[in-house]
């Protein structure tokens, strides 16, 4: 499906998150030291903390550069509003990350003549402020969902499958072959479990 977005001059938006990413690029050039490796604990995915929906497209990076230079360990951001309705109430003088979100237009009557008159969804960008959960009080984020060995293993197989790789078994180790570019590995009945994970786990 083609998706029309129709972008706001002002403020540019784009122009804004541009330029905290190159900021904070240039901050950082001439060091080969990635973020994990650090003084300080990477910042978790963001994640909107009243929808639970992970952000999107330029919306990580910028919320990354954000939680990277203000410190903030904490994956959750949400607008203001969001976060009264969660019960949170943001601290006074906090202030909020730029995103852009994506409106859509009403289009009804409106038909594209060269889509043959099929209407397509037509979107208009829109800046946002959102604030991380460790400038709000009164919230507390969710339990993490602890899943089962069982699920993860089944997870993993369908990304596995899901990304095509050249998996071949019965090689003597695991590795991955670059003259042929596949990935090797030993046939599953020849892992062992150990005192501290099964064979499955290994």
């Amino acid at each position: 499906m083609t998706r029309t977005v129709l972008s706001e001059s002002k403020p540019d938006v784009y122009a804004a998150i541009t330029t905290k990413i190159i900021a904070a690029i240039e901050a950082g050039a001439g060091t080969c030291t990635m973020p994990w490796h650090g003084s300080i604990v990477p910042p978790a995915f963001p994640v909107n903390a009243a929808t639970q929906k992970p952000y999107r497209g330029g919306n990580i990076l910028a919320l990354w550069v954000e939680a990277y230079v203000r410190r903030h360990i904490s994956g959750y951001w949400a607008s203001y509003r969001q976060w009264r309705t969660l019960g949170a109430q943001v601290r006074k003088g906090e202030r909020g990350a730029l995103i852009v979100f994506y409106k859509p237009l009403d289009r009804a009557g409106d038909e594209d003549e060269a889509d043959g008159g099929n209407q397509r969804p037509r979107f208009i960008a829109r800046a946002s402020y959102v604030f991380n959960s460790e400038q709000v009080d009164g919230w507390q984020p969710p339990e993490p969902v602890v899943k089962s060995q069982v699920q993860i293993n089944a997870e993993v197989a369908a990304f596995v499958k899901a990304i095509g790789a050249d998996i071949r078994h019965g090689a003597p180790m695991a590795r991955y072959r670059h003259d042929l570019d596949c990935i090797e590995m030993p046939n599953p009945e020849d892992f062992i479990g150990t005192s501290t994970s099964s064979p499955l786990e290994s």
